[in-house]
């Protein structure tokens, strides 16, 4: 009984192993068969996709030479269009360059006109200077002749001329009896001079200098004359002086008297000169 159930149940076993063979079996043949149809569709997608690959290769290869195409066409026409404004450019280069060189020799031209006439005139001017600073030179001999000559000449008229003590005891400067000896004195320049005519008919004082003078009374047989000198305000009478005689007085300004020199007498008029030094010292107390 027991051997029975033992072999009921190996056989049972045996049919449940045989069962999961077969299912095995089953189960491997329908992986294989996905498999190769997995297969297949891969084989057809490479398929496609190399096809697809080669379409979009010919694609971007058309679209490649249509932009060098343009590129070519575009590029030439900048190049055309650069060579037209070069070949424009330098004719107005060439236009302007011939028109600055045609200015330019007519400047030249008028320049070297220009030099030429400056050089004729230099010449020119250079001739007159020569004649002008012979004829200058002639005329400085002559004045240096008549300077030399007018130095001897004042040289004898200051030699003539004399020195007196005039009315107030003070021995005064050179003493002029005529025009030509007083030039001489001027020609000094220690004093200044300034001549007179005084008449005794005049209606008062006749200024001269910074002085006033008036004739009292003329004496032309014994050469005398009568006179008033006013000066700071003041009138001095100088009486019965002598022709030729320094008529002296002081004023506020200094301590050097002027000098009143009458070298002419008439009836009713006396002529002569104010002698005023230049060199004034401090004033008198």
């Amino acid at each position: 009984m027991n051997a029975h159930i033992g072999k009921i149940l190996a056989g049972t076993a045996l049919a449940a192993a045989l069962g999961g063979v077969w299912f095995q079996s089953k189960q491997t043949d329908a992986v294989r068969q996905e498999l190769v149809v997995t297969q297949r569709n891969m084989t057809e997608m490479r398929g496609e996709l190399s096809e697809s690959v080669a379409t979009a290769k010919q694609q971007a290869d058309e679209q490649i030479a249509k932009v060098n195409e343009k590129m070519a066409v575009e590029v030439a026409a900048a190049q055309k269009a650069s060579q037209n404004h070069v070949v424009r450019a330098q004719a107005v280069v060439k236009q302007q360059t011939g028109k600055a060189i045609k200015e330019l020799n007519e400047k030249n031209e008028l320049l070297v006109s220009q030099i030429d006439a400056l050089k004729q005139e230099s010449a020119n001017k250079a001739t007159q200077l020569d004649e002008s600073l012979s004829g200058i030179k002639g005329d400085v001999g002559n004045v240096r002749s008549e300077v030399a000559a007018t130095k001897d000449e004042l040289d004898k008229t200051i030699v003539d001329l004399k020195r007196m003590t005039g009315d107030m005891g003070v021995m005064s400067g050179l003493i002029a009896t005529n025009s030509t000896e007083l030039d001489a004195l001027r020609k000094l320049g220690d004093r200044d001079y300034y001549e007179f005519t005084l008449n005794k008919s005049a209606a008062g004082p006749v200024r001269v200098g910074g002085i006033q003078l008036a004739l009292k009374k003329s004496d032309m047989k014994r050469s005398r004359f009568t006179m008033d000198v006013i000066a700071d305000d003041r009138k001095i009478e100088k009486k019965d002086k002598n022709l030729n005689e320094p008529v002296q007085f002081y004023t506020s300004h200094g301590r050097m008297p002027l000098e009143v020199v009458v070298n002419g007498i008439g009836k009713d008029q006396v002529k002569g000169y104010l002698s005023v030094p230049k060199v004034r010292l401090m004033a008198r107390n």
